[in-house]
């Protein structure tokens, strides 16, 4: 197989379209993840203020300082549950967006790993005679080298996972401890 200067630029054309093509799905997935944090900032920072506004009204209608209390602690879960839900919100987004890198980024692995195995093979087609031992070896290396990714990827995507998992749990302890201190609180003031 001969290089010449039409093969050459044929195949340059191909590889810019293609890193363009893998840069603009790249860039356009990060601007949608930042599209959506700055969606949920906004919808955050309004449903914060409407909330301090309310309480506000209702502290300044108030006359008893248990009353007062009450409603200070009344609105402490749900600040807490919505604090929760923010920061859900904001791991949903990236996961999803983790995600969709990953994909792109193994895609793009593998175009590159399917570039690289036409060229070896290519390469042991004209390989001198007496060289199959050698060839052998380097096949045998580079599916060790997959391997070995395949099991690095799966066992991270595990992690991650049960990370997830642990963080959520740990949420959902805090948010049940926080709601069982403020009832008991509530139920003293009632008490006094």
């Amino acid at each position: 197989m001969s290089a010449t200067p039409e093969k050459i630029a044929a195949v340059s054309k191909a590889n810019v379209e293609a890193g363009l093509k893998s840069a603009s799905a790249f860039v356009t997935t990060v601007f949608t993840a930042a599209e959506r944090v700055a969606t949920l900032n906004l919808a955050t920072a309004r449903t914060a203020f409407d909330d301090s506004v309310a309480f506000s009204k209702a502290i300044m209608g108030t006359k008893d300082p248990k009353a007062l209390a009450a409603l200070s602690l009344s609105a402490v879960t749900p600040s807490v549950e919505k604090s929760v839900a923010y920061s859900r919100s904001l791991s949903v987004i990236g996961t999803d967006t983790q995600e969709e890198l990953t994909k792109l980024v193994e895609a793009e692995a593998s175009v590159l790993g399917k570039n690289f195995d036409t060229a070896l093979e290519s390469l042991f087609k004209n390989a001198p005679a007496g060289s199959e031992s050698a060839v052998a070896a380097v096949k045998a290396a580079l599916a060790n080298a997959n391997s070995a990714y395949e099991g690095a990827t799966k066992a991270a995507k595990q992690v991650a996972a049960a990370a997830q998992a642990s963080v959520e749990k740990a949420t959902a302890v805090a948010v049940e401890n926080v709601d069982k201190g403020t009832k008991a609180a509530a139920s003293a003031l009632k008490v006094a």
